[in-house]
């Protein structure tokens, strides 16, 4: 299926996340362009990164394969091998290759150098283009660098400007001033040679908060998506024969680790996108003093009677929202909610 790529979220490849990729309206999921990447090895499964590996390949043919995507096998560690001493990262293309899923291959700088010759065979048997994933690192002194990779690495693997994409990823924007990134891009998008037009050229980052620690318990507070707002500055100083596409990472943190057990100190919380920026509803202990799922309900409503709710008939995720407000659906988990809030985020961005 081809899209008609209007947003480029970056979707970390767990359970949860994946689902709500399933769950959104067939609409909205042909106009979006996921990059999905591989979280990292656990611990605890380091003599076993093919369990690692298949795990989220089942993941992504069983959720993700509504439409286009991008695949980023990020979370492994350079020349990472498999127990039959196959690059980890080649050996995680070739087992969705074998699915039989439709991809994007996906692959950034200062990684493995050697990889590069090994990556036109995976180009090929995917024969859906590829796409550099540039570092926030990658830009500013390393720029005119970078384009140079870009330039050469697509001649290396085969490919002309319309079968590339890139995404340039400025990952946490917390700390950055807004004015000083986009100079920064600009300056990278202004190498790009004159009459070399590439397939897309994505913009992402977040402004997620990694804890909710600085939030009172049982309070709110709104985040500013630095990322949409750079994204809108950026329009209007530009050329004109650049397009640029937004992509985010939903709520997540950029830095986000899967916890290998639960976390007795656990705090609920639901995260909810709307307009220029993140609102965290906190609420208590979700396992001490005691088991306490039921505040969800107290949250939920929360939601529901803030300014930026969209309504129940918005998304799925926002229907979730007031069904639980109204004790119609149970409360689910931590993961059910971060799922719902990142459906209502796909559709509130695709449809605004």
């Amino acid at each position: 299926m081809k899209s008609t790529q209007l947003y480029s979220p970056i979707i970390k490849g767990k359970l949860n996340d994946l689902k709500a990729i399933d769950r959104l309206p067939e609409v909205t999921r042909s106009k979006i362009k996921p990059l999905i990447e591989i979280l990292p090895l656990p611990k605890k499964e380091n003599s076993d990164i093919e369990k690692h590996l298949n795990k989220f390949v089942n993941y992504v043919e069983k959720y993700a394969q509504g439409g286009d995507m991008f695949i980023d096998l990020y979370g492994l560690k350079p020349k990472m091998k498999t127990p039959d001493g196959l690059d980890a990262t080649l050996k995680g293309f070739r087992l969705l290759k074998e699915r039989g899923i439709s991809l994007t291959p996906t692959y950034g700088f200062e990684r493995d150098e050697e990889l590069w010759d090994s990556l036109s065979d995976v180009v090929k048997y995917f024969d859906n283009g590829f796409c550099f994933r540039i570092d926030i690192d990658d830009l500013d002194d390393l720029a005119d660098s970078t384009m140079g990779q870009v330039i050469d690495r697509s001649s290396q693997l085969g490919l002309k400007p319309k079968d590339v994409d890139l995404l340039i990823d400025l990952r946490d924007l917390t700390d950055h001033d807004l004015d000083e990134l986009k100079e920064r891009v600009i300056d990278f998008l202004l190498l790009i040679p004159q009459g070399m037009k590439y397939r897309s050229i994505i913009l992402a980052g977040s402004s997620a908060l990694k804890t909710v620690t600085n939030i009172p318990k049982d309070g709110f507070a709104h985040i500013l998506r630095k990322e949409l707002h750079l994204w809108i500055y950026l329009q209007r100083d530009i050329p004109e024969s650049l397009s640029l596409i937004y992509g985010d990472y939903g709520v997540i943190h950029p830095d986000f680790v899967e916890m290998t057990g639960p976390n007795k100190n656990m705090n609920a919380k639901v995260r909810y996108t709307h307009q220029g920026r993140i609102t965290y509803f906190r609420g208590h202990g979700l396992l001490r003093p005691v088991t306490d799922y039921e505040q969800y309900h107290e949250l939920a409503d929360n939601v529901r009677n803030s300014s930026g709710f969209m309504g129940g008939n918005f998304s799925n995720g926002d229907q979730y929202v007031e069904n639980v407000a109204n004790y119609i659906e149970s409360t689910g988990s931590p993961g059910t909610s971060a799922r719902e809030t990142m459906s209502s985020a796909a559709v509130c961005w695709v449809t605004a």
